[in-house]
């Protein structure tokens, strides 16, 4: 036994902390070695093989699940008590807070590290939802309260966004960025289908409380599951001295000073403002008008756009020998392509085929797009960068849903989705055309 393992007190239990995590690294590394001599792991389990991503990752899939069960309950609850205000106030300070969150969140994650944000994020998440469920079971009378823990959700959600990017670039080498994507692709969309499901049967078999609680759980284990999964190493940071605020902004000049990211973060600004975002309330009008449909057919369109996203996930690391810039933003222009054929299409089967390929690509172009920004951005400054990333494309979707009351002044539905998707299929083919984002490069050895 090591000295350390046999010290006492509180002195010897933290040496015995520090060599344990330690030799749990060098025993990390020493794996990975022996499996790059031996050729390697191939595919998706590649990250999964490190010990920590694997709790990470775990916890991911709680919270998520716990998240869409959290977003059900509580819409459910206000259908059923007739308070759709509710709902509304909740969100919107969900919404609120995440947005105000952003703008620091990511100078946070850079200073403080991603686990420490990442803990503190979840613990308000914890108690953001757990309040919702309180008031729910005392009768859901405060709606200012109700709307307050949204507030203090979307403020979790602000901070763990970033600090989430930043720990897959302290926790795995830059050749496995895509399979961690990849699967973390593969866990939102599998725990938007599970937790829906889940969240509809626990509202009808324990009432909304329960329901909010059970989806409180999830923040809950995913916390518990980073506290299980230890300090891990991070880059040195000496502090620059600046205010928060100042620091924040890094990430805004670090965007400008490079044509390839500020091009692609607006780029994608525009297809979320255009397309994406839109579609939400757009597509439904549309499949209506066009296919004759009703809900039956817009749930049948948004399901079969989520498959597609699974598999997506599931089949993008057989592209990467496609460069990311080419990729993602030809991707891109490929799903503004489906929108406006969505918008166009008289058969509900060849609408069903092409929402199956639109969820595909962008899940695809997604899983793709954050890869390339972990791997090129430097590591002082990814929480930062990702802020920004992070901040446009919430940022334009409410404008978005905002102007469509007003679009459809001018044109029908399926007018105005077709007409936004060429627009923005025209801005993607040309982010195609630029050099610096064409010319953009994986990592050698790059697994997926």
């Amino acid at each position: 036994m090591t000295a350390a393992a046999t010290a006492t007190g509180p002195a010897g239990d933290a040496a015995g902390d520090v060599a344990g995590e330690a030799a749990h690294d060098a025993g990390e590394a020493a794996h990975d070695a022996a499996g790059a001599a031996a050729g390697g792991g191939t595919g998706l389990r590649v990250p999964l093989r490190r010990r920590r991503f694997r709790l990470l990752y775990a916890g991911q899939c709680l919270s998520r699940t716990g998240d869409f069960v959290f977003q059900v309950s509580l819409a459910g609850y206000a259908v059923t008590a007739g308070n759709p205000a509710l709902l509304a106030y909740t969100l919107f300070g969900q919404a609120t807070g995440t947005v105000l969150m952003l703008l620091v969140g990511g100078a946070l994650a850079d200073r403080f590290g991603a686990r420490r944000v990442m803990l503190w994020a979840d613990a308000a998440r914890v108690l953001a939802t757990a309040g919702v469920a309180a008031q729910v079971a005392a009768g859901g009378q405060h709606v200012w309260a109700i709307a307050a823990c949204g507030l203090l959700l979307g403020l979790g959600d602000g901070a763990f966004e970033p600090a989430f990017t930043l720990a897959f670039t302290e926790l795995l080498p830059k050749t496995e960025l895509l399979a961690a994507n990849a699967l973390q692709s593969i866990a939102l969309r599998t725990a938007g289908i599970a937790g829906a499901a889940l969240g509809g049967v626990l509202l009808a078999a324990v009432g909304a409380a329960g329901s909010l609680a059970l989806g409180t759980a999830g923040f809950t284990l995913a916390l518990a599951l980073v506290l299980v999964a230890g300090s891990w190493p991070t880059a040195d940071r000496p502090p620059s001295g600046d205010g928060l605020l100042k620091e924040a902004t890094g990430g805004i000049r670090y965007v400008f000073a490079h044509r390839w990211l500020w091009v692609s973060i607006g780029s994608f600004g525009v297809s979320v403002a255009l397309v994406v975002a839109p579609a939400k309330a757009l597509l439904p009008l549309a499949s209506a008008d066009v296919l004759g449909g009703g809900a039956g057919t817009y749930s049948l369109l948004v399901g079969s756009q989520a498959a597609g996203a699974l598999l997506g996930g599931l089949l993008v690391g057989r592209l990467r020998r496609v460069p990311p810039g080419v990729l993602v933003f030809g991707g891109m222009t490929v799903v503004c392509a489906g929108f406006a054929a969505l918008g166009l299409s008289p058969s509900v089967a060849a609408s069903v085929g092409v929402a199956l390929v639109v969820g595909a690509v962008l899940s695809a172009a997604t899983v793709a797009w954050a890869a390339t920004l972990q791997s090129r951005v430097p590591g002082e400054l990814i929480g930062r960068v990702s802020s920004v990333d992070w901040l446009i494309s919430l940022g334009v979707s409410p404008l978005a849903l905002v102007a469509v009351p007003h679009l459809l002044g001018f044109g029908a539905p399926a007018t105005v989705l077709v007409a936004a998707s060429v627009i923005a299929l025209a801005v993607s083919a040309a982010t195609v055309l630029v050099p610096d984002v064409r010319r953009l490069a994986w990592p050698a050895g790059t697994a997926a």
